[in-house]
């Protein structure tokens, strides 16, 4: 009975996905800071000095893996890395202190400025998006994050609030919940620009969600959910989907994550396995409980980015997504960021993905509140819809970043792409968070 449970397991594309995902992220992602403590000349206790919000035992976790590490192994770039992973601190020095048989890492940090409200702009050849959120991105001093707020467009608004619990402890999990309100007018269209479906729709989607660390570099998540989509007729309607939907979602997943800093840029090497059944629930939607179970989906996503220095301030960069999706319904196709490319136009629509991405980045001016630098890429895209089929997408991608120092939110970014398979060039610039 037990061969037949693992011969069966083994069947499942989910096991298998994992199988590989172990397989890809072992050499990559292999523990390279195992340390030592038969020496005497080791790292035995951490000061941080210039903590004010803070709290002491949260900015140390993550640093404990610095305890035991020989002293003669050491490198403040790794430390540095540690630290601006936090998103909440500003690393200014670290150094190892001698107290006779051992020796303190002494870190000297500045607090970022986590608690601000924060806009959101994003346009470009899909259109501009507005919006305004409230966020503290150190809540209570633990590293929680706490965010309320909405984003407005020509085609509709969006209203959004999240909090997110960091562990207080080592061996400790972490928990989340989000709320999230639309009605937007949605266009589908080809990789020409060309409309395909065009409908209004009411989206409410709650989730709950927990996730546990496992060591430096892997962690787990659960969450479930439920989402609620409505059509609403408003006249203006192109080929529409048949009906809304309602959904109990289980969302498992795994994920690995390292950060390096060569003085200029932080580099998150991350690659992520996410599962997602969708179970389809009688409502305003279906009419009884076959129709609503014939509406269940599942779906597969992958991500990876990998990040290497070759110069401080000098980068390579290889991104990549792929998204399976059972669902026949145009309700629940993804757009491109899913495949993690620019090529496609923002309201392009699919089932299934698999992209890639490789660049390069260099800084162009460094200064105290931030740097400047030039990306180039050249992308490439499979891509399934029941509209147009199988097709491929391909080109060059540029663009300009601005990473501030001393705030805790991402890069202001332009970005110029050309698809060489559709003749498309884009134009598009982003400031602030990313919904």
């Amino acid at each position: 009975m037990k061969i037949k449970i693992l011969n069966l397991a083994f069947q499942s594309p989910f096991f298998t996905l994992i199988t590989i995902f172990f397989l890809i992220i072992i050499p990559i992602f292999a523990d390279e800071s195992s340390r030592s403590t038969d020496s005497e000349a080791v790292i035995t206790e951490i000061e941080l000095i210039g903590l004010r919000r803070t709290k002491p035992h949260i900015a140390r976790m993550p640093l404990e893996r610095f305890i035991g590490m020989e002293a003669e192994t050491f490198d403040p770039d790794e430390v540095f890395a540690v630290i601006q992973g936090m998103m909440i601190l500003e690393p200014i020095s670290a150094e190892l202190i001698s107290n006779g048989e051992a020796y303190t890492l002494r870190i000297v940090v500045e607090e970022r400025w986590t608690i601000f409200p924060f806009p959101l702009i994003t346009g470009g050849s899909g259109g501009l998006s507005f919006g305004l959120f409230i966020v503290d991105m150190n809540a209570f001093g633990m590293r929680d994050l706490i965010a309320v707020g909405g984003a407005y467009s020509s085609a509709g608004w969006t209203a959004i609030a999240m909090y997110n619990h960091n562990p207080r402890a080592r061996n400790l999990p972490g928990w989340s919940t989000s709320f999230m309100y639309s009605r937007n007018e949605r266009e589908d269209v080809d990789r020409n620009e060309n409309l395909l479906r065009r409908y209004t729709s009411d989206r409410l989607r709650f989730s709950l969600g927990a996730s546990y660390q496992f060591g430096e570099t892997i962690s787990t998540q659960l969450s479930i959910s439920f989402t609620d989509i409505s059509l609403n007729n408003n006249g203006n309607d192109h080929y529409p989907p048949d009906r809304g939907a309602r959904h109990i979602g289980f969302n498992p997943g795994l994920s690995l994550r390292r950060s390096s800093w060569d003085g200029v840029f932080l580099s998150q090497n991350s690659l992520s396995l996410n599962y997602h059944y969708n179970h389809g629930i009688p409502g305003s939607a279906y009419l009884h409980t076959m129709q609503a179970a014939k509406a269940s989906y599942h779906t597969i996503e992958v991500r990876g980015s990998y990040a290497h220095s070759f110069l401080p301030g000098f980068r390579m960069i290889l991104r990549g997504g792929a998204v399976y999706n059972s669902s026949r319904d145009p309700l629940f196709e993804d757009g491109p960021n899913s495949a993690q490319v620019n090529i496609l136009p923002s309201d392009y629509s699919a089932r299934h993905y698999a992209g890639l991405s490789l660049g390069v980045e260099k800084s162009l001016i460094t200064m105290s509140w931030g740097t400047l630098s030039l990306l180039a890429s050249y992308q490439g895209a499979f891509s399934y819809s029941p509209l147009f089929d199988a097709e491929f997408n391909h080109g060059p991608v540029a663009g300009i970043n601005f990473y501030l120092s001393r705030l805790a939110i991402p890069a202001i970014g332009t970005v110029v792409s050309y698809n060489v398979s559709s003749r498309l060039f884009q134009f598009g610039f982003s400031a602030g968070m990313s919904l």
